[in-house]
């Protein structure tokens, strides 16, 4: 009787925790993971490109990327993925291998090669961040640039929910 009452104890509270809960942030996953997601669950991609020390790409990560529609929204509807678009790093993508080919390795200000295959240029001029949306093919369909208020990321989302 014992081992049964111990047993209700530890199984109730986990199952009324664990219902209903919202999500406090985003759920990035690795672009691999997303690429291999997006086709076998008729998924979008979502990508945020950022690059250190952009005070736009912090900004939007702390006033519009916490926010709980926003979460919940990119969450529910995207395989989300954020990328560092001046890493070092190579990144595979699609088959490829993608680098950033700046020699210097301390001050990287050239973009990786990866963010220069998926955004175009608005104006002429590469901004930070950036967003890009890829269908389950990983074809682009959509790219956000620049910083992105609360309002109009949810404006331009809903175009492909």
């Amino acid at each position: 009787m014992k081992k049964i009452f111990f047993l209700i104890l530890l199984i109730i509270p986990s199952l009324i925790f664990s219902q209903g809960q919202k999500k406090a942030a985003i759920d990035w996953i690795p672009l691999a993971s997303a690429e291999k997601w997006s086709a076998k669950y008729d998924r979008e991609v979502l990508i945020f490109f950022f690059r250190k020390g952009c005070d736009y790409c912090e900004k939007m990560k702390k006033e519009v990327l916490t926010d709980p529609q926003v979460i919940k929204t990119i969450n529910e509807n995207f395989l989300p993925v954020m990328i560092d678009g001046k890493s070092k790093q190579p990144i595979v993508f699609n088959g490829k291998e993608y680098v950033n080919d700046h020699p210097f390795e301390e001050d990287a200000p050239w973009r990786h090669n990866l963010f220069f295959e998926l955004v175009s240029p608005t104006n002429g001029n590469f901004y930070w961040p950036n967003i890009v949306i890829l269908n389950n093919k990983l074809e682009k369909r959509a790219q956000f640039p620049g910083f992105q208020s609360k309002p109009l990321l949810m404006r331009n989302l809903k175009r492909f929910l």
